[in-house]
């Protein structure tokens, strides 16, 4: 197969690599919002690790640290550093792991895929030592809908029905605080909510980048959904018109992404 034509894995590789490039730079090149400068792990895991892009991060910023790396599928062969160990797992499932195993425990643009998210961010946050941190990031799909035009609030309402079908929870984002607030391990916990301008029209020069790298994310991400789901009313036509929307210049629409971060106590 020819390189311009790459195999189904390549692209959306390439479409993670891009989108956690675009929250890095949102960071300034930092791994998230939580206060990991002057910590020294010793084993760090990250859930739905996808190309596997933040635990390479990862393991330039901690070359010490024993890092974990879960998906339900492996990353492109030969990408991950000799300090990151790639592991097939289905999130749904009870992870092989020991409980208060891991220094850093971390998941992105994850749970709105996974049936009974609640369940699992319960179970993730188990693996965290006392005193570590549990990172996550993830976002309220509907938020955008809910801002965007009739093709954009028409697709957007096909993924929810087809993610409710299977479990999933697509508003999982807004949900975070409160369910690690509830679980009365953790000391600290502290979310920053954003709202990311897919018009890239907003006052804020970073923000409006993710923005656009989220809108770019999602429009490459459509044409696969389509094929997969066109029986279920997520036609190419959804998909094109909602992408024919998102490039107007009128382009107000927004998803709202909830960063957490939470310290596990001591005790």
């Amino acid at each position: 197969m020819s390189s311009s034509n790459p195999p189904p894995q390549a692209h959306d590789a390439a479409r993670l690599d891009a989108q956690h490039e675009a929250f890095t730079q949102y960071f300034d090149g930092k791994l998230g919002i939580a206060p990991l400068d002057g910590l020294r792990p010793s084993k760090i895991i990250e859930l739905g690790c996808g190309s596997g892009a933040w635990a390479i991060q990862a393991a330039v910023q901690f070359p010490d640290a024993q890092i974990v790396a879960v998906d339900r599928a492996p990353p492109p062969e030969g990408i991950l550093p000799p300090t990151v160990t790639f592991q097939l797992a289905d999130l749904t499932k009870d992870l092989k792991f020991d409980a208060e195993t891991f220094d850093i425990v971390h998941a992105r643009s994850v749970l709105i895929h996974v049936a009974n998210a609640e369940s699992v961010l319960r179970r993730a946050s188990r693996l965290v030592k006392p005193g570590g941190l549990l990172l996550i990031e993830e976002a309220d799909v509907l938020s955008f809908g809910n801002s965007g035009g009739s093709a954009t609030r028409r697709f957007i309402g096909k993924v929810k029905e087809i993610q409710d079908s299977l479990g999933a929870d697509v508003e999982f984002g807004r949900k975070v605080e409160g369910i690690v607030g509830a679980l009365g391990t953790f000391e600290e916990v502290h979310v920053e909510k954003i709202s990311l301008p897919f018009g890239g029209n907003g006052p804020d020069k970073a923000l409006n980048q993710l923005g656009l790298g989220m809108k770019q994310s999602l429009a490459t991400a459509s044409g696969p959904l389509a094929k997969r789901f066109s029986d279920r009313g997520l036609t190419e036509e959804v998909a094109r018109e909602y992408n024919e929307e998102q490039e107007r210049s009128d382009n107000e629409s927004a998803m709202d992404f909830y960063l957490c971060w939470a310290r596990r106590s001591l005790e």
